[in-house]
């Protein structure tokens, strides 16, 4: 066994685990203090049997590993649902691993892989996925090539309702309180005031996948960071791709980023149902406060929509086809910034005093932030998109 390997497997272990709390260790470590942060990985050490080598070019390390979180007992019916999205949690943590060796100096093992589900354990109400494979030299994929042409072309903010999604119990429903960023770029939407938190679904929903469920009266989230890059709050060209569907025939905000100050860009996105329609409507200030409008409808349902503003031009689309174009060719866009003075807002107008609250599911947003996603590339994610939940 190399020592040496086993210490860097663990840190990259540890490092590819964003969604929660991480023990390299032992079952009985998992509630000592019982203030875990869920959903938790428990990673146990390789077992006494030597890895086996062949002339110093391949080792096999078996692993075990747990993945933990509190089930809510009066969630009835859905404890199949929790146990397939724990275990989707745990996969992709591997996906993200075995991606992460772009030499393919670390490879799983075919057909090495066994899923077990065991609940109510350690004197907590805790459900658990086990996860046991063997890390070596051949190739094995977990998942569909999709998801690394989406990473291959940087996103800056990755939502996703079947991963990262951290929740608590409130006023009987399952709400949630931190959306984490898929990205790697720790653009995490959050929600502390209770009452204001939207629901997680993932019971009988119209695709099989979970979903956010926003009230219209209250309900919304912001980025954790006024600025998703570093720099300017949001590039003058950019591109946003969602999975929703409004639930509201009023109109509401979808998506904003109205920072204040001079010289200031913003941005608001309304969407609303409408009969049998998904009326949409993008607006975009320049500095001055000269607005672009662009207006559009689509059939109503769970929809991928994606949005840009490239070269003076507003577009969008809808399940792979352009709905809608604009273009302002008097604007001085290159000089724009949106300003770090307030985050991107999902679900509400503004971050400060928010009104024109959203009501309806979402399921996945990704923003890029900068001009190089192509109208192909936003049709390539659309495909993906439609493909996974079943549009």
């Amino acid at each position: 066994m190399s020592f040496t390997k086993l210490r860097e497997l663990r840190d990259r272990f540890e490092q590819q685990w964003i969604n929660g709390g991480f023990i390299f260790g032992y079952e009985n470590e998992i509630n000592e203090n019982h203030n875990n942060d869920y959903p938790l990985l428990v990673v146990l050490p390789p077992t006494s049997e030597l890895p086996s080598t062949e002339g110093d070019v391949q080792e096999e390390y078996t692993f075990e590993c747990l993945v933990t979180k509190p089930y809510y007992q009066n969630q009835a019916g859905s404890l199949d649902v929790v146990f397939s999205l724990l275990e989707q949690e745990g996969l992709t943590w591997l996906q993200r691993v075995l991606d992460s060796y772009t030499n393919k100096e670390v490879i799983l093992s075919p057909d090495s892989i066994s899923v077990e589900r065991e609940k109510e354990l350690y004197n907590d109400k805790l459900i658990q996925v086990r996860l046991t494979f063997t890390l070596n030299t051949f190739s094995h994929s977990l998942l569909a090539m999709d998801e690394a042409l989406v990473m291959s072309y940087d996103p800056k903010v990755w939502l996703k309702a079947d991963m990262g999604v951290k929740t608590e119990f409130f006023g009987g429903n399952e709400v949630v309180n931190k959306w984490i960023d898929q990205s790697s770029n720790g653009n995490d939407f959050v929600q502390t005031t209770s009452t204001a938190k939207p629901i997680y679904k993932y019971e009988n929903t119209d695709n099989g996948y979970p979903y956010l469920e926003f009230d219209g009266a209250n309900d919304f989230m912001s980025c954790i960071n006024n600025s998703i890059d570093g720099s300017d709050g949001l590039n003058h060209e950019y591109t946003i791709i969602w999975v929703a569907k409004p639930t509201s025939e009023a109109n509401s905000s979808f998506l904003s980023k109205n920072g204040g100050g001079t010289n200031i860009q913003r941005i608001n996105i309304n969407v609303s149902r409408n009969i049998n329609d998904i009326v949409i409507s993008g607006f975009l200030y320049d500095p001055q406060g000269e607005e672009m409008e662009l207006d559009s409808d689509y059939e109503y349902g769970t929809s991928v929509v994606g949005f840009d503003f490239h070269n003076k031009g507003f577009h969008l689309f809808a399940n792979q086809t352009q709905i809608g174009h604009d273009n302002e060719s008097g604007w001085l866009h290159s000089n724009w910034v949106f300003g770090d003075t307030s985050p991107i807002v999902l679900g509400a107008n503004k971050y400060i005093s928010p009104t024109n609250f959203f009501q309806g599911n979402v399921q996945e947003l990704i923003i890029f932030n900068h001009d190089a996603v192509t109208h192909d590339q936003v049709k390539q994610i659309n495909r993906y998109l439609q493909h996974k939940y079943k549009i």
